[in-house]
């Protein structure tokens, strides 16, 4: 092989990285425009049922199990179940306040996010309101959440028969 071949294959083989190099670069950019409707945001609304009390006085504990309907933002309609347990002997923000921990679980198309919540429930002039920080369980959670981590606030407006449910935090999808 002469010295002018080699330069021929250093020259294609350059060209070939640099067009490989560029390639990348697009398929990046066009992957990037995608992610926040996917990914790193969640951000879901939801109208809830109640549909099971247990009252427990002697320890001061109310249980309750709601259904809900809405829609998680890039991931399209949802539905929710979620447990929730209030403890009914603190007033963490006066009186006719409590303390809540809730279990949310959240199924669209593309699998079940679950997200843990501890929340103070209190009374304002437009009625009931559970202010809440919730973790991702991606342990717990399944399809394209599984594996997943972020955390945020929800808001429900607790008004029976339905609850209004504002979720809004960060979201971090595993990557398969």
């Amino acid at each position: 092989m002469g010295q002018r071949s080699v330069k021929r294959m250093a020259v294609v083989a350059l060209l070939v990285g640099i067009a490989s190099i560029l390639g990348s670069g697009v398929k990046a950019r066009a992957g990037a425009g995608k992610e926040p409707a996917r990914g790193n945001r969640v951000e879901a609304t939801f109208t809830e049922t109640r549909l099971v009390v247990t009252e427990r006085p002697e320890l001061g504990i109310r249980q309750v199990i709601n259904s809900g309907v809405g829609t998680l933002e890039g991931f399209g309609d949802a539905t929710e179940i979620v447990a929730v347990s209030i403890d009914r002997t603190v007033e963490p923000c006066g009186p006719g306040s409590d303390t809540t921990t809730v279990l949310r679980r959240m199924v669209v198309a593309d699998g079940t996010l679950v997200l843990k919540t501890s929340a103070h429930r209190c009374p304002t002039v437009s009625g009931l309101i559970a202010y809440g920080e919730f973790e991702v369980d991606g342990a717990s959670s399944t399809g394209v959440f599984e594996g997943a981590w972020g955390g945020g606030s929800d808001t429900v407006n607790i008004a029976m028969p339905l609850n209004n449910v504002t979720i809004s935090g960060k979201l971090h999808l595993r990557q398969h």
